[in-house]
This record gives structure tokens, sequence and C-alpha cells, in this order.
């Protein structure tokens, strides 16, 4: 064996020697990422990694789970398997899903997550940046609006309904942010119209209840995108334009055409920024790879849109349709 060892060694001096050694390149980086979702949200995520990754030349797969951690860790387990040296992750819980993303860590995979974390202390110790939304601003900064937007449009007591999925820790932030804005208000909260409905079809069922048991409801407000557009179809379902009014939480396409709809239902949103969310994520992941400093904790804008603004709804579809 030794005796291979010196041989290999001078003939690789010799034939440096006469320069017919070429460099080989190496291995090209693979990314694994992992989402849990498919709406519109993610939808952009996973677009903007991919144009990341392509620009960058790295190879990226990508997996979706659905919120199942049972899923989520297999999709972990077949990374690290595959040889992957960096995964991109939205956890599914900040602690359950802590013992995959340990073992991926342990096994040499660099992590970067984005849009969810987890729990501080693990935090701390595998994961290498996280990129998310001020969740609690999202929910703010329509409480502001709508805050602004009341005087001019309600007269008389205004009540307000909410879709909420606070099952997640995001939503909660974007529930405290909205009621924060509106602490100086003269709102009703109805407690029994906090109820979960973060899909559409699920959400608009939801949201016609809540209509029905509360009929001096003229303001719904949703957590997220799903729940936004349950809330507008129930307002049509009802025949509650100019009664019912709707701000929500997120932005796409259909959101957008919501906006500029002469129904005048839907009245505002703020969004993410999910396709730099990805992108961002992506160059942060390889940059790790390539032992280079990356910020730690980056906050990525939110953008707000309302009907008043038409022209920024008309040039979100346009960058949607590229």
């Amino acid at each position: 064996m030794s005796r291979f060892r010196i041989t290999t060694a001078v003939l690789i001096a010799v034939v440096c020697m006469f320069g017919v050694v070429t460099a080989v390149s190496a291995a090209p980086v693979t990314i694994g990422a992992i989402l849990f979702g498919r709406d519109s949200f993610f939808e952009n995520i996973q677009q903007g990694m991919v144009k990341a990754a392509a620009d960058a030349g790295v190879k990226l797969l990508v997996s979706v789970h659905d919120h199942d951690i049972a899923k989520e860790t297999e999709f972990i387990e077949d990374y690290v398997a595959r040889g992957v040296q960096a995964i991109v992750i939205t956890p599914e819980n900040s602690t359950a899903s802590v013992p995959a993303i340990k073992k991926a860590f342990d096994a040499g995979v660099k992590i970067v997550c984005f849009n969810t974390n987890i729990n501080p202390d693990d935090a701390k110790k595998y994961v290498s940046a996280f990129y998310e939304t001020d969740q609690a601003s999202l929910g703010l900064q329509t409480g502001q609006a709508l805050a602004k937007w009341l005087p001019s449009h309600i007269k008389g007591a205004v009540t307000v309904g909410i879709l909420q999925c606070d099952r997640f820790e995001a939503c909660k932030r974007r529930g405290e942010g909205f009621r924060k804005a509106l602490s100086d208000a003269k709102v009703k909260w109805v407690e029994a119209a906090n109820q979960e409905g973060f899909m559409p079809a699920p959400g608009s069922t939801v949201a016609e209840n809540i209509l029905q048991a509360n009929p001096k409801i003229n303001i719904l407000w949703s957590e997220n995108e799903g729940g936004t557009v349950g809330e507008v179809i129930a307002v049509r379902t009802m025949n509650l334009q100019g009664k019912v009014f709707v701000f929500g939480t997120d932005m796409s396409t259909q959101l957008a055409d919501f906006l500029l709809d002469k129904d005048n239902v839907l009245q505002a949103v703020t969004g993410q920024s999910p396709r730099l969310m990805g992108s961002l994520s992506i160059d942060a992941a390889i940059s790790v790879v390539n032992g280079k400093k990356v910020d730690a904790y980056k906050v990525v804008p939110n953008a707000f849109f309302s009907r008043d603004n038409q022209a920024a709804v008309n040039s979100f579809k346009a960058e949607m349709a590229n």
C-alpha cells in the first residue's frame, strides 16, 4: 500500500512537471430545500430559490411536506444520504424539528432557515443563517392602514371578525401586531368571531358562520393569504358587498385581482417578499458552504398593497407574470 502511494505521488509530480495535469473542478454544490406549504407564498419562495440556484450554478432539490413532521424528518435524512452540502428549511416546529436538523448538522451539512426557525438555543448551535419577515409588522401595518381608513368609511360601531392560523407562532405575532395598531381605535373585538381558517375553502365556510352568528361585524381580517381569500369569498357569497370589508395578510395574484375588483370588498393587505426570501436563503447556503460569513439573521422587508394604489397592484401582477 505504501509503495502504491509513493508511486502515485511520484507520478503526479512527474506529470505536473510536464504540465499535462489540468485542474480538477470541485464537485458542484447541491442544496436541499424543504418547504411546508404549497400556497402562492411558498410557490414564490421556491421560484426565488430556483432562480438563485440557477444563477449560481448549483444543484437544487426541493421537497414539500404539507405540515407533516414525519415527512420533514424523512426529507432531511434523505438529503443527508444523498450528500447535499446544505439544507435550506422552514422548520415545522421549533422543538420537534430539532433532532433531524441536529443529525444533519452532525453529518456536516450546513443549515439555513427561512420563514420559521427552531428554538433560539438550538438555532445558535445548528443554524448558520435565518431569514424571515417581521411577522408582527405584517399585522401592525395592516392594522394601521385600517385605523386610518375607518373614520372616512364606517359610521358608527366597528366590529371585527378574524380568521386566524394561531397554531403557528408566526400567525400569533401577526395577530398581536394587528391588535396593537388598533388599540386606540373604537373597535369591538368579538372573541367568538376569532376562529381558525387559513385555507380558502374551509376559511370561507368559517367566515360565513362568523358573519351569520355576528351580523354586526363589518370588518373581517385574516392572518394569512388563504384566510383572506376565504373572507372575500364569504362576503361575496352572502351578498354583503358594501357592508362588510376585508383586510388581509400576504399577497398573491388572486388577492391582487380582488384589490382591483370593483366590488370593493378587499381593501388592503400587507405582503411578504417571498421571492427575495428564497433567493437570500440560497445565497446564504452557498456562502456558508464555501466558508464565507453571512448575516446570521436578516429581516426581509414587507410590501403593502391597497385598493387606493392600483398602480402598485398592477406592478405586482406584472412581476408575478415573469
